[in-house]
């Protein structure tokens, strides 16, 4: 699974411009048994924090029961990108990097302005549940 699969969910849901069972089945071959899941991430919550006045972006999840870091098509916190993309190497990415590129293509997310300042209160935060 590579960067060119999350590009092409991202295009699939943005020309639907829904969650359908196209999607999801597409999800379910791409990350079995997975869709119910990434639906759940999506719902609980994508947020895209904007940082001011510099404009720096951090993209966030709410996972089942902490805040998630995400750097889209790269990197997030979660224990599941850390085990199975970093040490096994099952996949390329996980369940909150699916549900921002599909929030993203839907325009299905949270914007959160935040002054320059706090930057370094939501990394601290963000590093005190990893």
């Amino acid at each position: 699974m590579s960067k060119d699969l999350l590009s092409t969910i991202f295009e699939l849901a943005k020309k639907k411009g829904y969650i359908d069972d196209e999607l999801i089945n597409y999800i379910d071959d791409i990350f079995p048994e997975k869709a119910v899941i990434v639906i759940e991430v999506i719902k609980r919550g994508i947020t895209k924090n904007i940082f001011k006045p510099s404009n720096r972006i951090i993209w966030t999840a709410m996972g089942e029961n902490q805040l998630h870091l995400i750097y889209p098509k790269i990197y997030c916190s979660c224990q599941d990108f850390y085990k199975s993309v970093v040490i096994k190497r099952e996949r390329n990415f996980c369940k909150h990097i699916l549900a921002q590129i599909i929030s993203l293509a839907l325009n299905n997310y949270k914007i959160n302005e935040i002054e320059d300042l706090e930057f370094d209160n939501l990394i601290e935060d963000l590093k005190l549940k990893i």
